[in-house]
């Protein structure tokens, strides 16, 4: 028996892989609901995979002066039933995570091992971008499985209460809303080392990390191109109500030519500005600059916006306002290097004092050619899929999201509309991230949703129930309706999915 209550115990102990605070985790309303309203210093715009708590884990050693090692298991089972079609997709995905903690010193690793099937339009995805989304380089089994054994981890330290120092192999996210134009987790996890620096009402991070570019070598790992890059967060907490953050970031390749240029330690300084550096050592280097604004209202109530520059000229950028305001065909507008990205999104909080209601919704618009450079690359993405919003570029999105919590009932609906111009074969309107900007269609006239225009509408339903409350343990049921516009011709994705699994980390198929 005591055999038995041990086993039932260990299955139903899996639990959140992913730390990040916001609605993405089921059954932490109250957690989002702090983080978000009250401005706490927990819920900084910059967010990462793991956080230092290890709540939740089984305690299997603790002892020598304090040092705790902890682990628990990660499951992600599900079936999906088709109304178009006989073939049940299913997804098996079984690992463990491990903990140690001594003093200021925290690590942990996390391993998946992961073979999925996909429905139609995700296969497409894969089959197009020959990468699954947070899962890495694809690669196929029997039965039309796709095995992607996924891994993660990181090692911090903690000098002091200003300063703590990361080495790790995952992702990071800096933004307020459900996606971000500066840096997301749609991408897999590499390698970083990340500094944080807190002070007053100041939290001020450097991130050092390495990518790759596998574009058209896919799955030939000899002829795969390392690039690195570097990035500057300021994160201030001006008041209560108002946070601000400063964002800074640049893409270079570890080759040029039959040269090998590897960590530039030019851009190794964390105090300094990338676009002065990039100009003193002559360099071409793909230089972001962008901005996130948080203002809270009422407590409950946050408006979040994010401004995303990868380059512009001002006179440029005059002559797009004034075509906008008084149309006019002798007016030479639409610059194709006016490469911007803007975010305008609401998050409330028991809405209509529904207690446990989370309603959000959120714009997003990004330029043609933003994100992309002239050699691939330096574009800021990582194998394929990019380092930014998961559409890459030249499009326009809604996002909508409603989320009700109650005792352990979690209920979801969520309808996101999104319209991108896409490029045929050999042409290039901007929305790829792997396609050189010199084969660009059109010096100017550049408009957004240019090419040929595709329009999704996504909507999900699901109804989830906890398990086990100590470790977010959860079983769902979801209903997806997708339906993808091209011109004349129309497809569409209908789907029930039935699903035990840990709130793991975030793979995007809601596009």
């Amino acid at each position: 028996m005591r055999f038995v209550l041990i086993t039932v115990n260990f299955i139903l102990s899996v639990t959140v892989f992913s730390q990040q605070v916001n609605e993405r985790n089921l059954f932490q309303y109250q957690q989002v609901k702090e983080a978000y309203s009250k401005g706490s210093e927990r819920h900084t715009a910059l967010k990462s995979s793991y956080s230092d708590s290890i709540v939740g884990y089984t305690l299997l050693f603790s002892g020598l002066k304090e040092t705790q090692l902890s682990i628990r298991p990660l499951v992600d089972l599900s079936i999906v039933f088709q109304e178009s079609n006989s073939q049940q997709p299913k997804r098996f995905g079984v690992g463990a995570e491990a903990r140690v903690k001594h003093k200021k010193w925290n690590a942990g690793i996390s391993y998946l091992l992961n073979h999925q099937q996909y429905v139609d339009y995700q296969d497409r995805y894969i089959e197009k971008n020959k990468v699954v989304p947070g899962m890495g380089v694809s690669s196929g089994f029997a039965n039309d499985y796709i095995r992607n054994n996924y891994t993660s981890g990181f090692l911090n330290f903690r000098a002091n209460k200003y300063f703590s120092f990361e080495a790790g192999y995952g992702r990071n996210f800096i933004g307020d809303g459900y996606r971000s134009l500066l840096l997301t987790d749609a991408a897999s996890a590499s390698p970083y080392l990340k500094i944080q620096t807190k002070f007053w009402n100041i939290q001020y991070t450097n991130i050092f990390s390495s990518h790759r570019n596998i574009f058209q070598v896919e799955g030939r790992k000899e002829l795969y191109q390392k690039k690195y890059t570097a990035t500057h967060y300021l994160d201030w907490r001006a008041t209560k109500w108002l946070s601000i953050g400063l964002f800074e970031t640049v893409i270079w390749g570890a080759e040029e030519g039959n040269y090998t240029r590897g960590f530039d330690v030019n851009y190794a300084n964390p105090f300094i500005f990338y676009r002065s550096v990039e100009f003193s050592v002559g360099s071409s280097d793909n230089v972001l600059v962008g901005a996130n604004l948080k203002l809270t209202i009422s407590k409950n109530h946050v408006f979040y916006s994010q401004l995303l520059f990868d380059e512009f000229l001002l006179a440029e950028l005059r002559a797009d306002v004034n075509q906008w305001r008084n149309p006019n065909d002798s007016i030479r507008s639409g610059w194709w290097a006016n490469k911007y990205g803007v975010q305008f999104g609401w998050t409330a909080f028991d809405l209509f004092k529904i207690e446990g209601l989370q309603t959000r919704v959120e714009f997003n618009l990004v330029r043609p050619y933003t994100y992309a450079h002239s050699n691939s690359t330096q574009a800021y993405s990582h194998d394929n899929l990019s380092l930014a919003h998961p559409l890459g570029a030249n499009f326009y999105e809604f996002v909508s999201r409603a989320n009700y919590e109650v005792n352990r009932w979690n209920f979801a609906l969520n309808y996101h509309q999104n319209t991108q111009g896409r490029s045929n074969f050999g042409q290039n309107f901007g929305e790829s991230l792997q396609l050189s900007n010199t084969s660009r269609e059109l010096e100017y006239e550049n408009t957004l949703g240019q090419g040929q225009q595709v329009v999704v509408k996504f909507l999900e339903a699901s109804v989830s129930y906890l398990l086990y409350k100590k470790t977010n343990t959860t079983l769902s049921i979801s209903h997806v309706a997708r339906e993808e516009n091209i011109e004349s011709s129309k497809s569409s994705s209908n789907f029930f999915m039935l699903r035990l699994h840990s709130n793991l980390f975030n793979k995007y198929f809601d596009y």
